[in-house]
């Protein structure tokens, strides 16, 4: 596994994450008829399925480099360096909510059961990308190797 591209690419997923995630929680707030507010369970789905859709296009991003091998067991690593790397990233922002307001916001935020639900879906989409069969070009790169 290559763990400097995994951790890149893993830092600019929690980004763009990150501001979809902001973005979507203003336009709930601001706009009150939006069916966010109306329906929480749509406001879930969609805070769950983002994340998901934008693993799988980094983990596509990820495997498309020549030289990667794509297997269960590299999905596997790459899930784990997502979510070690986004834990990481969540501890540096939350230190300052520490402080002001004590472990209970820490602790209330990781109790969430959605919370290991989308752990759980970032690994297993991450695993997905991983064990898919080569792409196009890595079939053309392969049979133009052999002859």
């Amino acid at each position: 596994m290559n763990i400097k591209r995994g951790i890149l690419i893993a830092l600019a997923l929690y980004l763009v994450n990150f501001i979809i995630g902001v973005i979507s929680t203003i336009l709930a707030k601001i706009y009150p008829s939006f069916f966010f507010q109306n329906n929480p369970t749509a406001y879930w789905i969609i805070t769950i399925s983002i994340p998901v859709l934008l693993t799988c296009m980094a983990s596509i991003g990820y495997f498309n480099k020549n030289g990667i091998k794509r297997n269960i067991k590299e999905g596997l690593k790459l899930g784990l360096v997502f979510i070690v790397t986004g834990f990481i990233i969540d501890l540096l922002f939350f230190i300052p909510v520490i402080i002001s307001n004590g472990t209970i916001s820490l602790i209330e935020f990781y109790s969430r059961p959605l919370y290991y639900i989308n752990l759980l879906l970032i690994i297993a989409s991450s695993i997905f990308i991983g064990s898919r069969n080569q792409t196009q070009s890595e079939i053309k790169e392969k049979k133009s190797k052999k002859k």
